[in-house]
């Protein structure tokens, strides 16, 4: 009996080495746990760049982008570790396919192309917005895709767009509730559109209820209030 734990034990542990090994040779955010073996170095407070001589830069940049975050919000922004790549290569190697993701509230990585103002701020945005959700949201979203996508693209102005945003695509983006359906919109709507459309709908409901009633909104839907009921109240005061 406790030699067939011990080959059993010895199983798992080795199981485990490989499963580690395999993850760690492929690329992905989970590499951020080890950024220095992966070439980057960190500049400030979980702060990550493979370019320390940009230093001053992209610190000032991120920071820019967080107290735009924070304005909006009033209050503290989320205070994630970044991933601030200036090469290809290195977005590859930690699986940024464009110009930015967000982790929750915990990691934001952006490749060359998402070095900008507009890009780090609605990152953030999402960051902030996450803040309190947890492993359950991903299947209980307190707030649908449209919204999470359109808050951040109504606070970062970015992504821009200069096209026709039109009821018919405002309808599209409104049906979009969880996030594995927001790529089946922006193929069928473009990806400007759905961007621009989604934040149409935001500032609607700031437009009419107001900042306050935008972030009472969030803060109510944070809490477990239902978001469509909570919006319903807000937009008929």
């Amino acid at each position: 009996m406790i030699q067939r734990f011990g080959r059993t034990f010895s199983l798992v542990v080795n199981l485990g080495l490989f499963l580690l090994v395999v993850a760690a040779a492929r690329p992905g955010p989970h590499r951020v746990i080890a950024a220095e073996s992966y070439g980057l170095t960190e500049i400030a407070d979980r702060v990550w760049t493979d370019a320390p001589g940009q230093a001053q830069k992209l610190i000032a940049l991120a920071d820019e982008a967080k107290d735009r975050v924070a304005l909006f919000f009033g209050d503290a922004p989320s205070d994630p570790t970044l991933v601030l790549c200036t090469t290809r290569s290195c977005a590859r190697a930690f699986g940024i396919g464009g110009n930015g993701l967000s982790v929750a509230d915990m990691l934001i990585m952006v490749s060359p192309g998402g070095l900008t103002l507009g890009t780090l701020t609605h990152e953030m945005t999402h960051s902030r917005l996450h803040q309190s959700m947890g492993f359950r949201n991903i299947v209980a979203q307190p707030y649908p895709t449209w919204f999470d996508e359109g808050l951040a693209t109504h606070v970062a102005r970015h992504p821009a767009w200069n096209g026709t945003v039109t009821p018919a695509s405002r309808q599209r983006i409104r049906d979009v509730r969880r996030f594995w359906q927001w790529d089946d919109a922006y193929r069928e709507i473009g990806v400007g559109r759905a961007y621009a459309s989604a934040a149409a709908e935001v500032a609607e409901i700031e437009r009419r209820a107001g900042r306050r009633g935008l972030l009472e909104l969030i803060r109510r839907a944070d809490e477990g209030e239902r978001f469509d009921q909570v919006m319903v109240e807000i937009l008929t005061r």
